[in-house]
């Protein structure tokens, strides 16, 4: 989920998210921005779907629609940051334009002099008057550069700044993505690219659920902290063995989920499989004591995705697997595997 466009690609989408700003009817604020930056680079497929639609059937984006949007397919932003972020934007923009027209202003200046000395020129072409003029040309020609220059600088200074917000926005977006005890993808990333996945991959992706066994013992008999500890070295142990397309989450509290594009049954049942031991074999400490934890384990349920399955039946399925796993003794990788016929 990381923003990699080189300088050259973020001003292209910096130019066309401007244009498409400009058509529509919602206020230029740093939200507004973030969303058609977001549509022109296409990383949000059903961000994309929905603007088409409403383009299609003729609707203009105004704004309560782009905070709606905003709010479902990119990130929720805290109200501190939304009025910081505002007030820079808006005095990019107050700057821009009246960097455009005072150089606007000089531009038709300058016309109106070259028209005016046309005409007298036309009517008294005498030597002494043409290099009257000539001088006048020049340094009229000098402060006209003067103003090119600096609407330039101000342009490449507002680009930077623009920039820098949309890195602001970047990692707000990320931190709402994140969870903030593992920094693994939260349930909010998984809602979202489980769904994109599904409309992706079909039935070459597979679903991990996993669930630290008996964790509320853990809770209860070893604390909170110690609870907080299990499920960080779980989560580094998860994000380690991910790899390429594959995705790890915390689904919510001690669960778990991974996403395993261009994946069969069978080998993403073996990638449980590795995980489960490599937990199962796993040694954490106490902070408060030398004491040793090593009886940690995880159930696993799996389940390939279906043509034509819906991201919320899909989920479903692995989930029945992972409660067949703990209903079967814990400590263990079920699949859900197709019916037979």
């Amino acid at each position: 989920m990381e923003y990699v466009e080189n300088r050259e690609r973020s001003a292209e989408y910096l130019r066309m998210a401007l244009a498409l700003m400009s058509q529509h009817e919602a206020t230029f604020v740093p939200i507004t921005y973030a969303l058609w930056y977001e549509y022109v680079s296409g990383r949000s497929p059903g961000l994309n779907r929905e603007i088409d639609a409403l383009l299609g059937a003729g609707h203009k984006i105004d704004g309560p629609t782009t905070g709606d949007l905003y709010q479902r397919h990119i990130a929720e932003l805290d109200e501190q940051t939304v009025q910081r972020l505002n007030v820079v934007f808006q005095r990019l923009l107050l700057e821009l334009f009246e960097s455009t027209a005072q150089t606007g202003q000089h531009a038709h200046h300058f016309t109106a002099r070259l028209q005016q000395w046309s005409r007298e020129l036309l009517e008294d072409p005498s030597e002494p008057l043409l290099h009257q003029r000539l001088s006048s040309l020049l340094q009229d020609t000098h402060q006209m550069q003067g103003s090119i220059e600096a609407l330039t600088q101000r342009l490449q200074a507002s680009q930077s700044e623009i920039e820098e917000l949309r890195r602001e926005l970047t990692r707000v977006h990320e931190e709402v993505l994140t969870d903030g005890l593992t920094g693994l993808f939260n349930r909010k990333a998984f809602d979202s690219q489980v769904t994109v996945a599904v409309s992706k991959h079909s039935n070459v992706l597979c679903l991990l659920m996993i669930d630290i066994d008996h964790f509320k013992r853990v809770n209860d008999s070893l604390g909170h902290v110690f609870g907080d500890r299990v499920i960080r070295a779980i989560g580094t142990l998860l994000k380690r063995a991910v790899k390429g397309q594959d995705s790890v989450f915390r689904y919510g509290g001690e669960e778990f989920a991974l996403l395993l594009p261009e994946t069969t049954l069978e080998g993403a049942c073996s990638v449980a499989e590795h995980l489960r031991a490599a937990v199962a074999r796993s040694r954490i400490r106490r902070l408060d004591s030398d004491e040793i934890v090593d009886t940690i384990t995880v159930s696993i349920g799996v389940a390939c995705c279906r043509a034509g399955e819906s991201a919320t039946n899909f989920i479903e399925r692995a989930d029945r697997a992972l409660y067949q796993s703990k209903a079967n003794g814990r400590n263990r990788v079920t699949a859900d595997l197709p019916a037979k016929q």
